[in-house]
């Protein structure tokens, strides 16, 4: 708990020093305008409209991930019960006989590399 408290003592000193050493006014130039503000606003505001531009994009790139990671799902849950009906209806191989049958004696199958 104390080591929350000074940290956020710290943090709070340190961003006390940024603005008084970034307290002088600038020239910010709009094309069709210009405004005299102050340096620490226009650097908060940068960071500000960062901030909001990066979730937009991260919220996308999550949002298609979550698509991609439903479809995967249904997928694999179709594929479960296609192997539940043939296994039911006796054309294909059980569960329990394809794992005896694929690792042998007992031995752990070696994967697609080549391991065990």
């Amino acid at each position: 708990m104390r080591w929350k408290v000074l940290g956020l003592a710290v943090f709070a000193v340190v961003i006390a020093v940024f603005t008084l050493v970034n307290a002088e006014t600038v020239t910010v130039n709009f094309l069709f305008r210009r405004v005299e503000v102050n340096l620490i606003l226009v650097i908060l505001v940068s960071i500000l409209v960062g901030m909001v531009l990066m979730a937009g994009l991260w919220s996308t790139w999550a949002w298609r991930l979550r698509g991609e990671r439903n479809a995967l799902r249904r997928r694999a849950e179709a594929l479960e019960a296609q192997l539940q009906e043939a296994v039911s209806s006796g054309d294909g191989p059980s569960p329990a006989d394809s794992e005896t049958s694929r690792s042998g004696s007992g031995q752990a199958a070696p994967d697609e590399t080549g391991r065990e």
